[in-house]
């Protein structure tokens, strides 16, 4: 048997149902106990007693000589993790930057921090740390190069929050369906690798690091140029080779290496800008480096974590994709001269 509602519940409901609607908007007052007893064809002090009740659950105030003011929502604080290195700005404090500016184009949001650089060489302690949290969170975004969580905890924090990565994509978290933004590292090699070309390089070391060589090689092929071009994967090798043995043209994949090739090539007696090219990577605060400003490749990571952002906001569909990286030519390859 269906219960009936008592005067007092009956204004009770219908003037939630009317803030609700807006009919009473928020930041306004009611109408008088005395008008509000005239609608509901009861008495001021029964109204009183809904008013009261309203005002237990937050959503009006009784203010002394003015009456009840609808309340305006509270705006509830949702939280955003990002996993990255804090601690060490100089080379990820982009990302950091932009996705936080991203962040503060909506108050709802807090935005914490987690500094993976603690997590470095014990990937195991990070989940622990993140799988009891994770469903505090709106969303985890991470650095795809510097996460290195295994494809079980990945699905497994999927569980509980949604994760987006930026930078770099790898097999152990792209194969669960994580969206993203990954820089375009053939793109980005060739790119650096056919400057040096162009400029006039004919003997080319290349750092390439981890990363294939697919992009400096068809950046030889499509100039049809006889550049020679010798990978090398470590730096110590690297740096050994530049002390001793005879080239025209340099490519690191990090800014801070070139910086330093740089210097040692000037210990050798080269003038640079002038004997050798150089190419950087990242286009970071070092590429502009006072001494010699630094060629770099830009992996325009503002645009990257725009579009990540967008995905997370609903503006872009999520997906897993690339960003092209650019060019800035600077003081380091400007003035070559060809042999």
């Amino acid at each position: 048997m269906k219960k009936t509602l008592s005067n007092q519940e009956r204004i009770y409901c219908s003037l939630l149902e009317n803030i609700r609607k807006n009919v009473y908007p928020a930041g306004e007052l009611l109408p008088s106990l005395r008008e509000l007893a005239k609608v509901y064809f009861s008495t001021p002090g029964t109204v009183r007693q809904a008013l009261m009740k309203l005002q237990n659950d937050g959503i009006v105030t009784a203010h002394h000589g003015c009456g009840y003011r609808v309340n305006k929502p509270e705006v509830r604080s949702k939280n955003i993790l990002i996993l990255e290195q804090t601690s060490n700005p100089h080379l990820y404090g982009n990302f950091l930057n932009e996705l936080c500016a991203c962040i503060h184009e909506y108050p709802e949001y807090t935005i914490h921090l987690e500094d993976t650089l603690r997590y470095k060489d014990c990937p195991e302690k990070l989940y622990q740390r993140l799988l009891p949290i994770a469903r505090n969170y709106e969303a985890i975004f991470f650095n795809g190069e510097d996460v290195m969580l295994s494809r079980e905890a990945f699905i497994e924090l999927q569980k509980h929050t949604q994760l987006y990565y930026y930078f770099n994509s790898k097999t152990r978290f792209s194969m669960t369906g994580i969206p993203g933004v990954s820089t375009d590292w053939n793109h980005g090699q060739y790119i650096g690798i056919r400057h040096l070309i162009d400029c006039g390089c004919k003997r080319i070391y290349i750092l390439s690091g981890t990363v294939r060589h697919d992009g400096a090689l068809a950046a030889q092929k499509d100039t049809g140029t006889d550049a020679e071009l010798i990978f090398i994967k470590e730096i110590e090798e690297f740096y050994q080779k530049i002390e001793t043995e005879k080239f025209d043209g340099l490519y690191s994949f990090q800014d801070s290496i070139a910086v330093e090739a740089v210097h040692r090539l000037r210990k050798r007696g080269f003038q640079i800008p002038g004997d050798v090219a150089v190419v950087g990577y990242y286009n970071t605060p070092w590429s502009e480096h006072p001494e010699t400003p630094l060629t770099s490749v830009c992996i325009n990571e503002h645009s990257m974590i725009r579009r990540v952002f967008d995905m997370f906001t609903g503006k872009l569909a999520k997906a897993q994709l690339f960003e092209l990286p650019g060019l800035i030519i600077r003081d380091s390859t400007k003035d070559f001269k060809k042999k």
